[in-house]
């Protein structure tokens, strides 16, 4: 009779952090979807020029194939961030691929997670869309969060994101503008429990209960 509630205590933990499947434009609605996330906002990142090689952090790691990436610690340092900047401190990554459209980067993260977003800089000054893509759950095919024109500012802010009721463990960011260098900052990621965890958090609500009722 006191272990009745033990079994309902333990779906709980296990299903807490699941989300709709749903893409985002505002951060505030994203926020209040995802729930709890960590943030990466590359602070602890060392500076350097673009190039081919990943960036990784303890959260992920950022790689590419043929546009290349580096670290900005600020607008133009180490080099030119072509009106990209952070928004959260000084550091972020820059993107951009000479004469061509950006192509595609990709995210692996340390978790798996239902729920990314991240701040975009300086993009949608060129003709194309922006999409993300997870390697399971509902967004396995693109997910159109930016369609340009209109084309925005110089300098522009803006957030994209996404929550899959699905874990992913990749996420896939394409931006199609010809010559549109941007930069990308404060990544949010929410990880989810590791099934040992969830049970153990069962089981320790389950134990406060049966000495409350004792």
């Amino acid at each position: 009779m006191k272990f009745r509630h033990l079994p309902a205590l333990a779906l709980l933990g296990a299903t807490a952090a699941h989300a709709a499947d749903a893409g985002y434009q505002d951060a505030a609605s994203f926020l209040a979807a995802a729930g709890s996330t960590s943030i990466e906002s590359f602070e602890a990142t060392a500076a350097r020029a673009r190039n081919l090689n990943a960036i990784t952090t303890p959260l992920l790691t950022i790689s590419t194939t043929g546009t290349p990436i580096g670290v900005q610690t600020g607008p133009d340092t180490p080099e030119t961030g072509f009106g990209a900047s952070a928004v959260d401190g000084s550091h972020y990554v820059s993107v951009y691929l000479p004469g061509l459209p950006q192509g595609t980067i990709r995210f692996d993260l340390a978790r798996p997670s239902t729920s990314f977003g991240l701040y975009l800089t300086d993009v949608g000054e060129a003709d194309g869309q922006i999409l993300l893509r997870t390697n399971a759950g509902a967004f396995t095919t693109d997910l159109v969060v930016g369609t340009h024109p209109p084309l925005l500012a110089n300098g522009n802010v803006r957030f994209v994101g996404l929550t899959q009721t699905q874990a992913f463990t990749q996420v896939f960011l394409t931006v199609q503008g010809v010559d549109d260098a941007y930069g990308l900052d404060k990544v949010y990621v929410s990880a989810v429990p590791e099934p040992g965890s969830a049970a153990l958090l069962g089981l320790g609500l389950a134990g406060l209960w049966v000495r409350r009722r004792r």
